[in-house]
Parts: structure tokens; sequence; C-alpha cells
């Protein structure tokens, strides 16, 4: 098909050749229209999304023509001639593909009554309007009903959900319009329509091969969709290379979506509402491209179809004054005038794809400090826990106390640390269970010292602490900035607890066991009692309960409690307490029934919660 830029008189000015040129067009949508059929009827498990399409067309069939047939009857016209030559069942039939298929019916009688009435008939009727009449009902019915216009209706596609997959337009947006992982059409897909969407425009092979047709046949001037189609290419082309993305599959992905091959097939080209004049209709079909890909790329709404060919319509008047009449003067300007519109609309792509490019980028950045942020915020935290000298004692073995510390992997992952002390030397630290702890740094630290990101201290603290000896008071001078200081931390922490542990053994004479402990009272655990109980296994008895530190204790409550027994805010529970537990002997069966609402109830309990240690490390 050759494209030249020799003017041809517009088709609907030609009375004869109207109704040929409408019956090809209509012939090409009832294609489409048997396409949508086929296809939720051969993909869906019921009838049911069959029956909800075919009712949508037929209800836009009946309200656009018993509109027109209404608007005769009002002005005395013969019904039958004026819906002969009206041609009201076009406008229905693309306003319905233009639909999704989740569309209620009432929505679609409403805009099929809007495109006729407020679409054609207020401009006085067929070959009058300035705006696309079946636009006009669609883009009336998505401002007011866009919640309703459901693209997919509930059920299954050769057993997939797609109750609730985006459309090729929406996912690809929500990718910023660079695709990758998150667009799973293929463009396969795209081309074969394998995807809900609007009614008539997802099986881009056929919309291609109908408009090649009735391109042939004249029934529409080819220089408005190859002209609308080619830009829509070469900016996703410009798009593409800024971006780094495919320069092929991405501008195709665009010559797809979103309904563009229909509207530059079937709602462009409308002769009443486009320019006139071959230069006009490239010009229209370039800024109908541009328009498209700006709305697309930055725009709220993800597709620019419906609004760039109404806002061309408007502009029709104007570029039909700019080009009539000058059409066969010089086609050198005619062309410079085409390369400019093709250069202003690359130019602002370019922009605009750059300032995408650089969005992205800043958010992949402000991902990544994000990121960063809270890997040193886990990192603090885990510092703070092992700073926060936590241990657990879990039992005694030929390895020593087996202590139970918080490394690198938290309280979830903790290390399991055995520590040998005999007197003031700690004699052997051996790391049991470390799964928590990350290779290049805590694991390396136990296994070897070396290796990962660990520094030269590390080996030190392998050598000395780990594969070594040392006194107990060099434990609080260990240097754990090893490049793994959390886990250096978790083991020196373990050593802490076991010194503490191993001074907790007991001085035993005979049957009698004497332990020094600490008991948290009022003061907390910044300042304990330190609590000396004596426990004779023989006859299963506390012999004797001394408090030695008590400087957290209050006057009036815990202090005069261990001093007297009265006084300040006590009861006579305390007196009891005091002589009976502090200066008396209890039984170890009776230790749980103490009762400690004494009016100095933490230093009471904190006092009975050591006795009850003695008595479990001497059973």
């Amino acid at each position: 098909m050759k494209i030249t830029l020799q003017r041809t008189s517009p088709n609907y000015r030609q009375k004869l050749s109207t109704h040929r040129i409408m019956r090809d067009l209509t012939i090409g949508l009832l294609v489409l229209v048997a396409y949508s059929l086929y296809y939720y009827y051969y993909n869906f498990t019921t009838n049911d999304p069959l029956m909800h399409v075919a009712l949508m067309y037929i209800v836009s069939l009946v309200v656009a023509i018993a509109t027109e047939a209404v608007w005769a009857l009002i002005h005395k016209e013969k019904v039958l001639t004026y819906l002969k030559n009206s041609f009201a069942w076009v406008t229905a039939i693309i306003f319905t593909l233009t639909l999704p298929a989740g569309t209620p019916l009432y929505v679609t009688a409403i805009g099929s009554f809007i495109a006729i009435f407020f679409g054609k008939l207020v401009y006085g009727g067929f070959g009058h309007n300035i705006f696309n009449p079946a636009l006009v009902g669609r883009v009336v019915v998505h401002l007011a009903y866009g919640a309703e216009l459901i693209a997919n209706i509930p059920d299954t596609v050769n057993g997939i959900d797609i109750a609730t997959k985006a459309t090729p337009t929406t996912m690809l947006a929500g990718t910023s319009w660079l695709g990758g992982e998150s667009f799973s059409y293929t463009l396969g897909d795209l081309f074969f329509g394998n995807h809900t969407g609007a009614l008539g425009e997802t099986c881009i092979v056929l919309i291609l091969i109908v408009g090649i047709i009735l391109a042939i046949r004249k029934v529409y001037d080819a220089r408005i969709p190859v002209a609308y189609m080619g830009t829509i290419l070469v900016l996703a082309e410009v798009f593409a290379l800024v971006n780094g993305l495919d320069p092929i599959s991405y501008p195709l992905i665009h010559f797809c979506l979103g309904g563009a091959m229909f509207g530059a097939v079937f709602m462009a080209t409308d002769p009443v509402t486009s320019p006139s004049s071959p230069l006009g209709k490239i010009i229209y079909g370039i800024c109908l491209g541009f328009l498209t890909m700006i709305i697309r790329l930055k725009a709220n709404y993800p597709e620019g179809v419906l609004f760039s060919i109404l806002m061309m319509n408007m502009l029709t008047p104007l570029i039909d004054s700019f080009v009539l009449g000058r059409t066969d003067q010089n086609v050198g300007k005619q062309w410079a005038a085409i390369g400019i519109s093709l250069v202003v609309a690359v130019a602002c792509v370019f922009g605009i794809s750059t300032g995408i490019k650089n969005d992205v980028a800043a958010a992949e950045q402000e991902a990544l400090e994000a990121q960063k942020a809270k890997e040193e915020e886990e990192k603090k935290k885990a510092e703070e826990e092992a700073n926060k000298v936590q241990w657990t004692y879990l039992e005694t073995t030929d390895d020593g106390y087996v202590m139970q510390v918080n490394g690198f992997g938290g309280s979830a992952n903790p290390m399991k640390v055995a520590v040998k002390i005999d007197g003031d030397t700690v004699e052997s630290v051996k790391v049991l269970e470390y799964a928590g702890e990350t290779g290049g740094y805590g694991k390396d630290l136990i296994e070897s010292g070396t290796g990962g990101n660990l520094n030269e201290k590390a080996k030190t603290f392998y050598d000395q602490v780990l594969n070594g000896s040392l006194s107990t008071s060099d434990v609080d001078g260990i240097d754990t900035s090893t490049g793994a200081t959390v886990t250096s931390k978790g083991i020196v922490n373990a050593i802490k607890g076991a010194i503490e542990q191993a001074q907790k053994a007991p001085v035993v004479d005979g049957d009698t066991y004497t332990y020094t402990l600490t008991a948290k009272g009022y003061g907390g655990d910044a300042n304990p009692m330190t609590v000396k109980v004596s426990v004779n296994k023989a006859n299963e008895t506390v012999t004797k309960v001394e408090v030695v530190e008590y400087a957290g204790e209050t006057g009036g409550f815990g202090k005069d409690l261990i001093e007297s027994g009265t006084g300040g805010n006590l009861n006579e529970k305390a007196k009891t307490f005091h002589d009976n537990v502090l200066n008396g002997e209890t039984k170890w069966a009776d230790v749980s029934g103490i009762d400690t609402s004494t009016g100095a109830t933490v230093t009471t309990k904190g006092i009975v919660n050591a006795i009850q240690e003695a008595i479990d490390q001497t059973k």
C-alpha cells in the first residue's frame, strides 16, 4: 500500500460510497465481536462470562438504536430511513468493544446512550459530530463508573485464577514502565490476545488483519494508524534505549498495549473527526502517538488512547486550518513539518525517560540505604543485646560450666559455650554451638581466628581466649573489636557468666552447703542483694540466711525488713519473716509456702528466690 501526501476527499462526504464503507466497517467490527465471544466461551469453565459479554453487545445496540429512533420521531423523520443512514450500530459496537468484560449492564446502557445522544445527536447527527461518539461514551463511563469497569471475570483460564491478575497495561505501569520479571506477559500473549482486557482490544494480530483489509478497501485512510503506531514504536524505542531495555521487544510491547491498535484503526480514523488533508492526517497520527506515550509514562491513568484521540479531535480544525490549501505547494516543507513533529515528540519522551530513569535510580538508592540502615540497626541491636551481659547457665559438664549467650544470631539462635574455671584461672573456653554466627565473621572467629572480614585482633582473641587460658581478673580487658564484635562479646559474656557461676559454688562442710548468691530486690539488676544461704542436705533444712549486701533496699521497706523486721511501711508479717526466715531454720518443703506479703514484697521475694536457688543447686 502506497502512502503519499496527495490529498483525497473525505469518504464521509461521498454519499454513494458511505453505505459500502459502513458495511465493510461493520463486518470488520463483527469479526472482533465474534473473537471476543469465542474467547469468553473457550477459556472459561462456565457460560456465564459468555452470556454477560453477549448481553453487553445486545444492551448497547438496543439503547443506541432506540435513542436514535426516538430522536427521529421527535424530529418527524422516517424512523427506518433515519436509522439506515445514521449507522447507530457502528457507534454501539465500537463503544462496547472498548469496555472490559466485567462492565455492569446498566453502565453499558448509560455509556451507549451518552455516546449516541451527547456524542453525536446534539451536534446534528451523523457527519456533524466534533468528537468520536464512542469515545465520548467511553470516557464518561470511565470517569463516572471507573471502579465498576472490571477487566477480569472471576473464573479460571487454562486452570489459572485470573480474577486477580492485572491487565498488561496496569502491570507494566506498576513497574514504572520498565518491565522486567514483574511483567509476566510474553509478546505471544499480547499479540494473540491471551489475556483479559477490553473486549475488542486484546488480539493484536486479528486487529492488524482486519485493519489491513479495511485499508485496502479504502474504508479509512492508512496514514493515521501508520503515523500513530509508528510514533509509538519510535518513542518506545527512545525510552528503551535510555533505560537500557531490549530495543526490539520493548517497543513491540507498547505496540500491543492498551487498545492503541484498536484505537488507531477504528477510532482515530473516523473521517468526521480527523483532518482531511494527507499532511494533516500524518501530523494528527504523530500527535496521537506522542500524547498516548506521554499519558502512559507520566499520568496517573496508565492508558492514553482514549484521551489522546479526544484531545486531537478538538485540534482537528486547527490542523486543517494550517495545512488545507497548502498541501501541494511544497513537499519539502511538508516533510519538514513531519520531521519537526517527530523531533519534538522524541525530545520530550527522551526527557521523560531520563527523568524516570533518575527517579528509579534514586528509589533504588534509597532502598539500598534503607536496607543498609536496617542492617546497621540490626547490628547495633545485636551489639546492645551482647552488651547487656546476658547469659543463662545450662549445666556443668567435664568441659566446665555450659552457658547460653547471644551472639550475632541473637536470642533466636544463641551460642552455647563451655567454660572451665579453676580458682582464679579460666582454663578453657569451647564454643559448642554457633549456628547463628555467619561465615566471614563469627563462624571464622570461632573456628580459626582468621579469614573473611576479621582483623588481626581476631587471631589474638582466638589464641588467647579460645585456644589458651587467662586469669579471671583479665576478662574485663579482653579486646572484642575483632571484626566479629557481637560474637566476641557473646563469648566474653559466657566467660563472665561462668565466673559468676563458679563464685556461686558452695563452701561444703560435711552435709552443710553455703552459697553466696545474687538476688534481685528493690534495687533491681543495677543494685542487687548478696545473700549467703546455708542448707543441710542430710535433713533438707535451710539452716541460715544472711543478707550480706542490700544497698539497693530502701528505708522503711526492704532495709528495715532485713535489719529488724519492723518499722516504716512493714506489717506484722515482716516480723514473722525476719524471725523465721532470716533468723531461724526452714524445711526445704516449706520454702514455697513462705508468705512474702510483708510490705516489702520485692525484697522478700528476692531473698526467697535465693533460698530456692541454693536448694536447687544442692539437690
